[in-house]
């Protein structure tokens, strides 16, 4: 994970995992994947053992650093935010030298292979119109196409990155430089939907199914609905045609390994897949009166269902 000082109790996603764990009594050690060193076929972890407390002045007492055996672990959890850049590739490919009977969440191939920007091209009749690029000229003739387009780095998070531009954009020809590097990165270009006033929908997902969900609004006076941009958290409920998407998105998910995912939703489309380190749980769990970080380490203990 992150450094457990950057975490904010209040509404870590991963915070609220560690602590379910706890209270279930599991023992819990922390790493980073700076820390991850392979020994031949071994992977080994610098990592420390840490309390979880409910109290948000003091959240964790870590112990010392220790190398330990990551093979010795029931559960390893990849929890370090995006960019899913080369060390975290890397990371992922450690990983995979983990031996079969440890549950690695998400697994390990499936980080690699579920891009978070681009899995939800996997479900083409769910999506807006997109086109990835580096070309400066294919995203303008795109924009001809389109009364508004979002413009969105493939390797973002968080909302950074995001621009808007329509074809009378005054600054359209330095918009596109920008966000392609002049050609030298590639872009996401993306029919903009109008219901995105409305905010953005997080419907967790685990092992597939439908956990919980939160509804993101932008703050007043700007257009980004996520959470790091100042957006809020509000309850909302799962629509039929909510339930088609993850429908159709769920089984893909499992067969892939992925037990933890978080899908954004704007109106009826399908906008992201997100599968590094999706938050929204501690939200998710207020708005449905339920304790769902308890129901997940449930579902780790018992991953058959027996």
């Amino acid at each position: 994970m992150d450094p457990l000082e950057a975490v904010k109790p209040w509404k870590d996603t991963t915070y609220f995992l560690m602590l379910a764990a706890s209270q279930r009594g599991h023992e819990i050690f922390v790493t980073s994947q700076a820390e991850l060193t392979l020994r031949q076929d071994t992977l080994v972890a610098r990592a420390r053992p840490v309390d979880v407390f409910d109290d948000h002045e003091k959240p964790f007492a870590p112990g010392d650093h220790a190398p330990i055996d990551v093979a010795g672990m029931n559960v390893v959890w990849e929890r370090t935010d995006p960019p899913v850049n080369r060390r975290y590739l890397y990371a992922s490919l450690f990983l995979d030298f983990l031996p079969d009977g440890v549950q690695v969440i998400n697994r390990p191939r499936a980080i690699r292979d579920w891009n978070e920007k681009l899995a939800a091209l996997k479900f083409p009749h769910l999506t807006p119109d997109t086109l990835v690029t580096r070309s400066v000229q294919e995203i303008h003739e795109f924009v001809r196409r389109h009364e508004r387009v979002t413009l969105k780095p493939v390797d973002g998070h968080g909302g950074k990155g995001i621009r808007f531009c329509h074809q009378a954009s005054p600054d359209l020809d330095e918009l596109i430089a920008s966000a392609t590097a002049n050609g030298q990165r590639w872009t996401i270009a993306q029919e903009y939907l109008p219901r995105a006033t409305e905010g953005d929908k997080r419907i967790l997902l685990l092992h597939g199914e439908i956990l919980g969900a939160v509804l993101r609004l932008h703050a007043e006076g700007q257009e980004l609905n996520n959470l790091d941009q100042g957006g809020s958290a509000n309850a909302t409920t799962i629509t039929a045609r909510d339930e088609e998407i993850c429908a159709a998105v769920g089984p893909a998910l499992r067969e892939a390994g992925i037990v933890f995912a978080g899908i954004d939703v704007i109106g009826d489309m399908l906008m992201e897949v997100n599968v590094t380190s999706p938050t929204g749980l501690q939200e998710a769990s207020r708005f449905a009166g339920r304790s769902l970080h308890l129901e997940i380490i449930d579902r780790l203990e018992n991953p058959t269902g027996k």
